[in-house]
């Protein structure tokens, strides 16, 4: 899987790649990416709650977006568009992985070059995503360990506080785990801190959120 994420990007001309699996019931996750600048867009979309990822398991469907610095991507992803065009991304197409109608993640293929990849490499990018489901679907078939071997710790270990966080705020507040996660959301955004760190504080109960702050 990771070297059909790997070949997907260079075939639609990427300079680095993302992948974002979901799991029924669970919110999508980042679980590995090419290099520092995809793990930043990755772990931004998942603090931000919105980007390219996100918007293709809503929806289903390839999302390219041929120039981040236009009004298009700014309405789609008014938080995320300036992160991305500050990392030098210009263009982003976000490849579905699905099985029959169950969405399972997400090739995001951030480009440094404005405008579209040739048609055949769009085409390629298809069948690759094919193939990382294909793969993952054999790997478990034979017993091996399969997306778990591909799994980032990177991003899953701080995940974890992520998720307790999630539940201490929502004990705190006295509100539902969607909520307590979209306030810890903007409490990382409005401080201009990631996430992770803002549940680090959380769970280390150096910060606690009260009702009506």
């Amino acid at each position: 899987m990771e070297h059909a994420c790997i070949v997907c990007g260079e075939v639609l001309e990427a300079a680095g790649v993302g992948l974002t699996l979901a799991a029924k019931g669970a919110p999508a996750e980042p679980v590995f990416a090419t290099d520092e600048r995809s793990r930043e867009l990755e772990d931004l979309q998942f603090t931000l709650g919105e980007g390219p990822a996100l918007e293709v398991l809503d929806g289903g469907t390839l999302v390219v977006v041929t120039d981040m610095t236009g009004s298009e991507a700014s309405l789609r992803w008014p938080m995320f568009a300036p992160e991305a065009i500050d990392r030098g991304v210009k263009s982003i197409i976000a490849v579905p992985i699905q099985a029959g109608a169950i969405k399972v993640g997400v090739v995001d293929c951030y480009r440094e070059l404005a405008g579209l990849p040739s048609v055949n490499g769009q085409a390629e990018a298809l069948v690759c995503a094919e193939a990382a489901i294909t793969l993952a679907v054999a790997d478990v078939d034979v017993g091996r360990p399969g997306l778990a071997e591909l799994i980032d710790l990177e991003f899953t270990q701080h995940r974890a506080r992520i998720h307790q966080a999630t539940g201490m705020v929502s004990v705190q507040l006295d509100i539902g785990l969607a909520d307590a996660l979209a306030r810890l959301r903007a409490h990382a955004f409005a401080h201009g801190r990631r996430l992770n760190e803002v549940a680090e504080d959380v769970v280390a109960r150096r910060f606690t959120f009260r009702p009506g702050s």
